[in-house]
């Protein structure tokens, strides 16, 4: 088994992936999704409509912008290069799974269970996203949150180097969410946040809106 090392010892589990064992696949999402030791790369599958699930496969360099994908399962599998703008996950169980280099701009998801989740390099911005539970931990690493709205149970998330100007958090609880290493500059729905770490400069940076927030009047 393969993990991720992160800093402070932590680690995500990988997808479990022999690539050599992987044929190519259909670059169909519509209807019923049944990929299973497959490689899709490439296709045009804006728009599609479609629900199953996605396992030990890798999917690049697929337009699936507007696409709508309910209830979804993916485990044990690698999404890098593709486009969901605009696009709906909903009902959405997640194991093991990669997202890299994703345009996720405008997309609307919303995650039953995430376990070992890691996101790298993905534009999130306009987007929302609500997680309910999540399992070991799920990273979301130099991804961009410009505007986005987050939602749900956020402990065990770490943002780390992301983008978090202009989101709003609307979390039910954050318990060890780590924000640290994030910019969190306009950031809204801090107080929701209960439990969740910073540093002292970003304390700082987000004093006046933390007031704000608590119905205080700060004045110049």
């Amino acid at each position: 088994m393969e993990f991720r090392h992160l800093s402070e010892g932590r680690r995500v589990t990988k997808p479990s992936l022999d690539e050599d064992e992987l044929e190519p696949g259909p670059s169909s999402f519509s209807g019923e999704i049944d990929l299973d030791l497959v490689r899709v790369a490439g296709g045009d599958c804006a728009g599609s409509r479609g629900h199953g699930a996605v396992t030990r496969s890798i999917v690049s360099d697929v337009d699936l912008t507007g696409a709508t994908l309910s209830p979804l399962t993916v485990s044990d599998s690698r999404f890098t290069g593709v486009d969901l703008s605009n696009a709906s996950i909903q009902q959405a169980n997640l194991r093991r799974t990669e997202w890299l280099r994703l345009r996720a701009i405008g997309l609307r998801m919303a995650v039953d269970r995430l376990e070992d989740g890691y996101f790298e390099g993905v534009r999130f911005d306009y987007a929302t996203i609500h997680i309910e539970r999540v399992k070991g931990l799920a990273v979301f690493q130099q991804c961009s949150f410009r505007e986005a709205e987050i939602r749900g149970d956020l402990s065990g998330v770490v943002f780390d180097q992301c983008e978090l100007t202009g989101v709003r958090f609307t979390a039910r609880a954050a318990n060890g969410t780590d924000l640290t290493t994030s910019r969190l500059d306009g950031a809204l729905g801090l107080l929701s946040l209960r439990g969740a770490r910073i540093t002292t400069t970003q304390a700082l940076s987000i004093a006046v809106q933390l007031a704000a927030e608590a119905g205080l009047s700060v004045e110049h």
